[in-house]
């Protein structure tokens, strides 16, 4: 059996999150539609299959189905439409909480003075439901089906059980749907994992799917030139896997009988706008098509997810 391989893309939007998060770099806050469309045909060309994270309110600039501040109505519907089109054929998509920065009171719908990481850690499970059903209905707004959640950071890791049952119990509130999944934990320093279940309650089901490698490409946007940059991409591709196919992460996960599960953040292929991560990606697609074939098939993230209940998987 082909072991799967899959891509974790956290914090997509149509504008960059580093520009607020990272104010000491230079970033442009706008991502062009020809960057998110530059993606979607890569990862057509190599049959790329993964998760893709779509922000309900990048930043706290406002919603996507009723608009961003310093964003135009028409770059907003852009990206969309190419995230629709595109992408979500084989991505999963999933909404990172609401903000990825600061929580929302969503009664007002005014941003509170703490991150939604420290608003989950103290919030109980009816309130965490009522939020994540906010991001879900959100997405679904704007013609994406969202199957899973992507938690920003470590979101909910203090209180982790208790965050599980809010995202089966939003999911199903919204959907109706009694399987679901979410992205917390990142393994790559640590002993891989296959994906497993953390929470269930009658027909409800809640798995969770790890990150097996760390984010090698989000050092490209630490560079002071594009040719660095670039430099340091290549550098990034190799320590996934090596032009021989000897060595790196990849290679020791195929080697463990484990799933390449390889993380990114949309930033680390934008790079500042150089698009030296996503050129890295590109070369780090063509080793695996090549090193591997056969061996290995691009998975969707609530694929892998499913994984978790089924007898026949090998979980180590």
């Amino acid at each position: 059996m082909p072991l799967p391989v899959s891509l974790i893309i956290d914090d997509g939007a149509c504008i960059n999150p580093v520009y607020w998060l990272h104010p000491n770099l230079e970033q442009p806050m706008r991502i062009p539609t020809a960057f998110t469309a530059a993606f979607a045909d890569l990862c057509a060309r190599y049959g790329v299959k993964g998760k893709f994270s779509v922000m309900p309110i990048p930043s706290g600039a406002g919603r996507i189905d009723e608009g961003l501040a310093y964003i135009s109505k028409a770059h907003l519907d852009e990206f969309l439409r190419v995230v629709r089109e595109g992408i979500a054929p084989s991505f999963d998509i999933t909404p990172e909480l609401l903000t990825h920065q600061q929580a929302v009171d969503i009664e007002s719908g005014r941003l509170l003075h703490l991150f939604e990481d420290e608003w989950v850690r103290g919030a109980s499970v009816e309130q965490m439901t009522a939020y994540l059903s906010l991001a879900f209905d959100i997405l679904r707004s704007v013609g994406l089906d969202p199957t899973g959640v992507t938690s920003p950071w470590s979101t909910g890791i203090q209180n982790e059980a208790q965050y599980a049952e809010a995202i089966g119990r939003a999911y199903y509130r919204v959907t109706r749907r009694t399987f679901t999944w979410y992205f917390l934990h990142c393994l790559g320093s640590a002993e891989p994992r296959w994906p497993w279940v953390v929470w269930r309650a009658g027909k409800l089901t809640v798995a969770t799917v790890p990150a097996l490698t760390d984010d090698f490409y989000w050092r490209t946007q630490d560079q002071a030139t594009k040719a660095a940059s670039r430099r340091e991409g290549r550098e990034c591709v190799d320590h996934l896997l090596t032009a021989d196919g000897k060595a790196g992460k990849l290679r020791e996960l195929f080697d463990g009988s484990f799933p390449l599960i390889i993380l990114t953040h949309w930033q680390s292929l934008f790079s500042r706008g150089w698009w030296t991560g996503l050129d890295a990606l590109g070369e780090t697609c063509e080793r695996i098509q090549r090193v591997f074939g056969d061996r290995v098939v691009w998975t969707r993230f609530g694929d892998l997810a499913r994984m978790a209940i089924k007898k026949d998987i090998p979980h180590k």
